[in-house]
Formats: C-alpha cells, sequence, structure tokens
C-alpha cells in the first residue's frame, strides 16, 4: 500500500524547548507538517515553522478535541500524529520510510516508551504504549472525544500492522508539570465518564490507585527503571485514584 504523500500532525502550548528535537527526528519522513497551537506565548511559533510546519491556532477544548481538528487541517489521507514531547527513533524512520514505499496496511502502531534523564532511549522491556499513530484517514481517524487520543476505524475492514521501532516520549519536565498534566487529564476522564453514563461503584476509590501501582511496577516492570520508574508509577496511580475522586465529585455535586 503505497503512501504517496504524508502529513506529519502535532499540537501544542509553550513547547520551545522541546519542539525542535521532535520535528529533527521527523525530519524527510513527512510531505506537510501541521502544527495547531492553542496559544503559546513562547518560542514555539517560530521553531515550528523554521522546520517548514504550518502553524493553526485552534482554542483548546480538550485533548481529543484538539487531536480530532489538528488531524482534520492534513492535506494528505496518510497522517503521522506525535506529541511535542516525542522523537523517533533512528530505527523507527527507518521503518517508516520502508513502509512509504512497501506498506501494506490501513494503520500502523508505534511503540512508545518512557525516558527520563539519564536515559538515551526507551527501555523495550518496559511496559509501553501501542497506539496506531501512522494512518490511513480513510481506515482510521481519531475520535474527538474529550479524553481520548485513540482512533477508531473509518470503515469496518480497516488494518494495521505494528513497528519494532520505537518513539521515545520524553514526557518529563518537572514533578511539578507531571502533576499538573495529571490533574487536567483526570477531570477530562471524569467529564467524559459522566457524559458517557458511567455508573463507578465508590468503593473504586480505596483500591484503585494501590493496585494502578502494582500493575505498572511490578507487571510493567518498571521497577528496571530504578527510581524514576518507581516515582512514574506513583504518580499514574495517583492519576487513577483523581479520575475516580472527580468522579465521586461530580455524581454528588448539588446544582441550583
Amino acid at each position: 500500500m503505497h503512501i504517496e504523500k504524508l502529513s506529519l500532525y502535532l499540537i501544542t502550548l509553550n513547547e520551545e524547548k522541546r519542539l525542535a528535537r521532535t520535528l529533527e527526528s521527523a525530519k524527510g519522513l513527512a510531505d506537510e507538517i501541521i502544527v495547531v497551537d492553542s496559544g503559546s506565548t513562547d518560542g514555539t511559533k517560530a521553531i515550528a515553522e523554521s522546520f517548514g510546519a504550518r502553524v493553526i491556532f485552534h482554542e483548546w477544548e480538550s485533548y481529543g478535541h484538539q487531536v480530532k481538528f489538528a488531524e482534520e487541517q492534513c492535506h494528505y489521507n496518510w497522517v503521522l500524529r506525535l506529541d511535542a514531547d516525542e522523537v523517533i527513533s533512528p530505527q523507527l524512520a527507518e521503518e517508516i520510510s520502508r513502509l512509504k514505499e512497501s506498506g501494506d496496511k490501513d494503520g500502523y502502531i508505534l511503540p512508545r516508551g518512557e525516558v527520563y534523564p539519564g536515559m538515551k532511549h526507551a527501555n523495550p522491556w518496559v511496559w509501553h504504549y501501542r497506539e496506531i499513530r501512522l494512518y490511513d484517514r480513510k481506515a482510521w481517524t481519531m475520535s474527538g472525544q474529550p479524553g481520548n487520543d485513540a482512533v477508531i476505524k473509518a470503515r469496518p475492514n480497516a488494518t494495521y500492522g505494528k513497528c519494532r521501532g520505537f518513539i521515545d516520549h520524553y514526557s518529563y519536565v518537572s514533578i511539578f508539570q507531571i502533576v499538573s498534566k495529571y490533574n487536567k487529564e483526570s477531570e477530562n476522564l471524569a467529564q467524559r465518564a459522566m457524559s458517557q453514563d458511567k455508573n463507578y461503584s465508590s468503593w473504586r476509590l480505596v483500591g484503585a490507585s494501590t493496585l494502578e501501582f502494582l500493575k505498572y511496577y511490578v507487571l510493567g516492570r518498571f521497577f528496571l527503571l530504578g527510581w524514576w520508574g518507581f516515582i512514574h508509577c506513583v504518580n499514574v496511580s495517583f492519576l487513577r485514584f483523581l479520575k475516580f475522586a472527580k468522579f465521586y465529585e461530580l455524581s454528588h455535586r448539588e446544582y441550583e
């Protein structure tokens, strides 16, 4: 399935410290770069334009809405989605180049692993995200739902394959930044659950964070990342707790 033209799209907000590394890693892969910005006040726009990107302002509604809007701005059917804190490894760049010439699927899962200070690349033995990030919009498309940045099928028979090379995820700026991010994310997850008429038991508040920690730290082998792995798992388990706590709050809030 030959990919004649490829669009790369990203969403940004004050990403001048990380954006250049992201765009440099994708150099030569895409025929256009779309950057949807929600109001950066630093040098994000100038950096994006220095790589030839088309920068579009779009007011923030939710993560799901923002990536959906960015996808819709692409000129070509085949798209590659990255976040501004992600870097395509050389191995993955080579794979994508080959797929552009001889791919036979409608979409491809690109593994994405965490990279913390002192690490050069993601550890493949630690649990990592597996998401369809390279895809034909006629077969796959962003859902556009709050708190959801996954693709859904645009046609029933859509196919997908898997890449071996990694996206290195440099999510760490500071613990303050991560906690702030998870606070916003948990808000979106709770509101989305309410809109879908979920009925979570209040008892999930009791064990949610502990089980989440064990899932990532032990089963996900984050212990291999040392203290950073421990810190990550505590933060992720707190996100889980916040989701159910905020759902409980929304369920019991009294409105006039």
